[in-house]
């Protein structure tokens, strides 16, 4: 998902991303920033994820995006 500050001009959100990729690592989620702003967060879930372990994971993001 590419996160920006403002959507007409499309600035990228370089450092809500770090914030974000820090806090899920801090709470067991591992995400990459990527993209050439460097505002982009990748999810890398293996196709045999337990529905148990998305939901945990997708929780994980959602509060870090919350805080952000």
């Amino acid at each position: 998902m590419e996160l920006v500050t403002d959507r007409r001009t499309k600035e990228p959100a370089n450092a809500e991303t770090a914030a974000i990729v820090r806090r899920c690592y801090e709470n067991g989620l591992i995400v990459l920033k990527a993209g050439a702003g460097s505002n982009v967060i990748r999810t890398l879930m293996p196709l045999v994820i337990e529905d148990e372990q998305l939901d945990e994971a997708l929780d994980i993001l959602d509060r870090a995006l919350a805080v952000a």
